[in-house]
C-alpha cells in the first residue's frame, strides 16, 4: 500500500505539470494562468479543492483496500 500510495503522488504531481506545460484545460493550466494573473485566492482554492480530492480519494478507497488486504494479520 506505500507503493500505492508513492505512486499516487507521483502520479498527480505530473498529471498537475504535464497540465500546466502543455494543456488548455485542467487544474495545472488554471493554476498557472490564476498564476500569472497573481490571483492567489484562487491558486489557494484550486490547491485547497485538489488536495480535498485527493484525501477523499485517499479516505474512499485505498484505507478500506488497506485494511481488507490486513485482515489475514488480526
Amino acid at each position: 500500500m506505500t507503493a500505492v500510495r508513492s505512486g499516487l503522488a507521483l502520479t498527480w504531481k505530473i498529471i498537475l505539470v504535464v497540465e500546466l506545460l502543455g494543456r488548455s484545460n485542467g487544474i495545472g493550466y488554471q493554476l498557472h494562468v490564476f498564476f500569472q494573473l497573481f490571483d492567489v485566492a484562487s491558486i489557494m482554492a484550486y490547491t485547497l479543492a485538489f488536495v480535498v480530492m485527493i484525501q477523499l480519494l485517499e479516505l474512499v478507497l485505498l484505507k478500506p483496500l488497506d485494511r481488507k488486504s490486513l485482515t489475514w494479520r488480526r
